[in-house]
């Protein structure tokens, strides 16, 4: 069972959201909140070419926006504890200065779960487009991660775990069953491959396994070998699940479907929950 949650505030839409999910599972699990704002000191500070005389404009613009940027994650981490105490769950909160992704994969080492926005916006001190830190922690996490969309829903009544057996799909359905996020959720587990029987060895194999813990489950298996995305998404909306679940940035295509162009177009097309693990 999730026992502490870890949630980046960027001040974002997503990332309220995911606090408004962290506190909503906080609630449900007896787990700790954990709400943290990072310094994007390396971003703001970072070498950049300057005319003569230059250097001293530049120092002082850079002291600004970490001033600002100290002040603007002071009222992230004030709103992350008073909306805790409103939804009375256990809370604490951390500061840190740094590279946002660097922090956030130290950080999440010890903790069961992470949450971050679908965008991540982690370098609002210089940047109003969203960044690359959410794709950053995806890549290198030893822990799962789900992402939070702007308007989300906070419980999952049906959720669709994507299993093609690569390593990054065992670790994502072991983690799902271990955070005991499932509860009552009707649980189906697509598994897609051009040889209709592996598809169904594959699926079969991931469903007996959520069952020995107690997770009813049933099997999803589907024949083919292109538009993988397409119909897992298409599968997922049929069953109106509120959350896929599965690996992230596999690698080559022999290890299976998710590979770096998966993970990036399910991201951008799937509008709800997702669980991801490395």
């Amino acid at each position: 069972m999730v026992q502490s949650i870890l949630v980046g505030l960027d001040g974002s839409a997503h990332s309220d959201a995911a606090v408004e999910v962290g506190i909503h599972w906080s609630r449900r699990n007896g787990a700790t909140l954990i709400g943290l704002g990072v310094i994007d000191e390396p971003t703001i500070c970072k070498p950049e070419p300057v005319g003569v005389g230059g250097t001293y404009y530049k120092r002082r613009r850079d002291q600004l926006r970490l001033t600002n940027a100290r002040e603007a994650v002071d009222r992230l981490l004030e709103r992350f504890s008073q909306r805790c105490a409103e939804g009375g769950v256990s809370y604490r909160t951390l500061e840190e200065t740094g590279c946002p992704a660097e922090r956030i994969l130290f950080l999440n080492e010890d903790i069961d779960l992470t949450l971050l926005g679908q965008e991540s916006h982690f370098h609002f001190a210089t940047q109003q487009t969203a960044d690359e830190t959410l794709l950053d922690v995806l890549r290198n996490t030893r822990r799962p991660v789900v992402t939070i969309p702007a308007a989300p829903a906070y419980d999952a009544r049906s959720v669709l775990v994507a299993y093609d057996a690569s390593p990054a799909s065992v670790r994502a359905l072991e983690s799902f069953r271990c955070t005991g996020l499932a509860g009552s959720c009707r649980v189906g587990v697509f598994s897609m491959a051009s040889d209709s029987q592996l598809a169904n060895r594959r699926s079969d194999e991931a469903t007996a396994f959520l069952n020995h813990f107690g997770i009813r489950a049933e099997p999803v298996p589907v024949q083919g070998n292109r538009q993988f995305i397409d119909r897992l998404l298409k599968e997922a909306r049929s069953r109106d699940a509120g959350m896929i679940v599965m690996g992230a940035f596999g690698g080559r295509k022999s290890e299976g479907y998710f590979r770096r162009s998966t993970t990036r177009a399910v991201l951008r097309g799937w509008d709800r929950l997702l669980f991801l693990h490395h």
